[in-house]
């Protein structure tokens, strides 16, 4: 009983296994439980925070110049809303409420880059694993929150749901499962991927189909890079999966048919107003426009020029589609942050959001010919949210936000301290 409690102090007086037990708890209940990423990360900002601010000299002095460029992708999205609201000489306090989660992200980067996240990234990517197989059970006991026949949770939509689901597919996938028996391991990636599947599939969502194909192409590809033969293999595997699901799931097949309908008619005719496909086209022409017209600091929330004035330069402009630009705005990540901030200050958001992730894991892939075990998560993270940010938006929900960035941070500094390490001889280190 004693060695019990002494066990149970020693947990509560380390921070690290609070912060492992948060990094576990924030993707387990991400997509079944409100507010359970933000919760996590405002937690976690407060746990940090109280060691840097008794002593900031140790956690800030002499870090280096890979230390503040990993700080300033962390505040990119913050600092492009911030300065996007000063240009145009207005300021919506409800727009910089996402992007100042990626402040206290980059607060938790800094506490943890002083220390071993090892434990964390396992947390992180068994709780993806216990995410997914919570979501599919939450569908099975709550179906009533189905948006008609698309698969939703109380406060997840069906489009963000399946998104995520593989951004959390991803980050088992790239995890590193070295110490669990091989039979173990493959029996939960099968799992997994199945009840993923099931999950996008009932959602209905073309964009995480997208993803998780790409996300399940580069897996293999890394997989199996020591032979080609079996990337070959592999692929064909993928490819024949493929058409099996579309050629036996009625909803795989109507939606992409529809999808290719939509985006023949709209390159064809110019049309496509009735097809979900091409109306984001359409969608994207309007960003186009917006972009053109507010070119340093873009356009605030809820600021429209007129449909008459739209549908000027956009001949195939409908009423039905104005409507939906305005209450819903992008249906693109990447062309909502140029149009929210403007071409400069939105590309140095989505530097910061995906571009400075990607050159990293690039950069670390050419050096070494494979990635160490933060790169290869932050690959399973990254992927997927940018393959579905190109025809959702992502960050569209605060809770996203703060799930992304936090995933970050414990990311990022896994990467970081390593890199300290390897650059500063013992004698060097604090």
């Amino acid at each position: 009983m004693r060695q019990s409690l002494k066990h149970l102090a020693d947990f509560r007086d380390d921070p690290m296994n609070w912060l492992a037990a948060l990094a576990f708890f924030t993707p387990a209940f991400f997509l079944i439980l409100k507010g359970s990423a933000t919760t996590s990360l405002f937690l976690m900002f407060f746990i940090c925070s109280w060691s840097i601010i008794k002593t900031p000299k140790h956690y800030f002095a002499a870090r280096g110049s890979q230390f503040w460029m990993l700080i300033l992708c962390f505040l990119s999205p913050f600092l492009a809303e911030l300065l996007a609201q000063i240009g145009r000489g207005s300021f919506i306090g409800s727009s910089l409420d996402g992007p100042s989660r990626a402040i206290l992200a980059a607060g938790v980067f800094v506490y943890l880059s002083k220390k071993d996240c090892t434990n964390l990234l396992s947390a992180l990517s068994i709780g993806s694993a216990v995410g997914i197989v919570l979501v599919f059970l939450y569908l099975q006991v709550f179906p009533e929150y189905y948006w008609a026949n698309r698969a939703a949770t109380h406060f997840v939509d069906p489009i963000t749901l399946p998104c995520y689901t593989v951004v959390l597919l991803g980050l088992y996938l790239f995890g590193d499962y070295s110490k669990i028996p091989k039979k173990v391991s493959n029996f939960v990636t099968l799992l997994i991927s199945i009840l993923t599947i099931y999950i996008a599939i009932e959602s209905q969502s073309r964009s995480a189909w997208v993803a998780g194909i790409v996300l399940a192409e580069v897996y293999l590809l890394y997989s199996f890079r020591a032979s080609l033969m079996k990337q070959i293999l592999a692929t064909l595997a993928l490819a024949l999966g493929v058409f099996a699901i579309f050629t036996f799931s009625d909803v795989v097949s109507s939606r992409s048919s529809e999808a290719y309908v939509g985006l023949a008619s709209f390159l064809g005719e110019g049309r496509g107003q009735n097809s979900s496909t091409g109306q984001r086209m359409i969608l994207l022409l309007i960003d186009f426009e917006l972009i053109k017209a507010n070119l340093f600091f873009g356009v605030s929330d809820g600021a429209m020029p007129t449909f008459e004035y739209l549908k000027a330069l956009i001949p195939s402009l409908s009423a039905h589609i104005y409507e939906i630009k305005t209450l819903a705005g992008s249906h693109s990540e990447v062309s909502a942050q140029l149009v929210r901030k403007g071409l400069f200050l939105g590309i140095f958001a989505l530097w910061g959001l995906f571009a400075y992730p990607l050159y990293l894991i690039i950069r670390g892939y050419m050096a070494q010919k494979f990635l160490d075990r933060t790169l290869q998560m932050l690959l399973g993270l990254v992927l997927p949210v940018l393959m579905s940010a190109l025809t959702i938006q992502v960050f569209n929900l605060k809770m996203t936000m703060s799930f992304y960035m936090l995933c970050l941070a414990i990311m990022f500094a896994y990467y970081f301290s390593r890199v300290e390490v390897s650059e500063h001889s013992p004698k060097n280190c604090p």
